[in-house]
């Protein structure tokens, strides 16, 4: 009586409710069979891709070397620095005494890492 629906309005209705869950049901059912196509799609690309995923694609070929294996990395950076520190000294201090104490020790352990690891390949 105050517009908002009660129990018995509904109970009143012209049966349309039933139509509305026949029509659900048909579009579950359509639904049901559009993912079950998919799903039958879906197994067949997986099938198909099986074919192309072979491990010997993506392997790490330990035999393989190249000349760049032999470089390690920090002695090559403190190398190159020492190189820019001999050959241009004002830029060298221009850069260092920018950086954070944090970087600069960095730098230094950095520095250390390499000169140890420099001793390690010459014995």
């Amino acid at each position: 009586m105050d517009g908002f629906p009660t129990d018995d309005d509904e109970e009143e209705g012209d049966g349309s409710d039933k139509e509305m869950g026949e029509d659900a049901e048909e579009g579950d059912e359509a639904d049901s069979l559009r993912l079950q196509k998919l799903a039958a799609q879906a197994r067949a690309f997986r099938a198909n891709d099986d074919d192309y995923d072979t491990d010997d694609d993506f392997c790490d070929d330990e035999e393989l070397q190249s000349p760049i294996d032999e470089v390690d990395p920090f002695v090559f950076f403190v190398d190159t620095i020492k190189v820019m520190q001999a050959s241009d000294p004002i830029r060298f201090q221009n850069l260092t005494q920018t950086l954070d104490f944090h970087y600069q020790a960095r730098a230094n352990g950095v520095a250390q890492h390499a000169e140890e690891q420099k001793l390690k390949r010459e014995r």
